[in-house]
């Protein structure tokens, strides 16, 4: 009587030709998913906010909490330009205040900071100026009385000279359309200059306008 066959050999051939299909298998799906992922389009980096890492022109008018101005002259406004990296601003600019007896105007350096709440921009920044004073001052007027009538002739003399000074302000930046949006601001500025009276070194400032984002 002969002993029986083993299946081992069988069985291991068996296996082995499963293992060839398999692996068949796997690389087929490799070649055949290399053009598809080359198809996928690489992940969009996230869009930058529109006033980030930017240079910023800006304007506005000045003049809505000193009206009426009783002169014939340019009213307030002030332009500037804003390098904005992250939450860092600073700014070049001119400043022009204009009141009933007095003018002030010149350049101005500042820094500030960008606090960002949703689409909303709050710029508070400390300014430096450097410019010119011109000032009406009624310094040879005189009362007169004339029966039971008393009244005041004002006589003006006319100066002006080197002012320098410095201001705090805060800015609301809102985005209207694209890199167009606007500005809403108020800011207190100290002056100093021979030509303004000590009394009358002061301006509040609030200004409505526009921002542009330029690059």
């Amino acid at each position: 009587m002969q002993p029986a066959k083993s299946d081992a050999p069988a069985a291991m051939q068996h296996a082995g030709r499963r293992l060839e299909l398999m692996l068949g298998v796997v690389a087929l799906c490799c070649i055949a998913s290399s053009p598809l992922r080359a198809q996928v389009p690489a992940p969009a980096n996230p869009p930058e906010r529109s006033f980030d890492n930017a240079i910023v022109v800006g304007g506005s008018w000045l003049q809505g909490n000193a009206l009426p101005l009783n002169r014939s002259a340019a009213q307030s406004f002030s332009g500037d330009v804003s390098w904005r990296r992250g939450s860092l601003t600073l700014n070049a600019g001119f400043l022009r205040i204009a009141r009933d007896f007095s003018t002030v105007q010149g350049g101005t350096l500042s820094g500030g900071w960008v606090f960002k709440t949703g689409p909303v921009a709050f710029v508070p920044t400390l300014s430096a100026f450097a410019g010119a004073a011109y000032v009406s001052v009624d310094s040879t007027g005189y009362d007169f009385v004339n029966g039971t009538t008393t009244g005041h002739v004002a006589r003006y003399s006319y100066s002006n000279g080197a002012s320098f000074g410095g201001g705090a302000g805060l800015a609301i930046e809102v985005p209207i359309v694209s890199v167009v949006g606007a500005r809403l601001a108020g800011s207190e500025w100290v002056f100093s200059g021979s030509p303004i009276p000590s009394n009358d070194r002061t301006r509040t400032v609030l200004a409505v306008g526009l921002t542009i984002k330029v690059w």
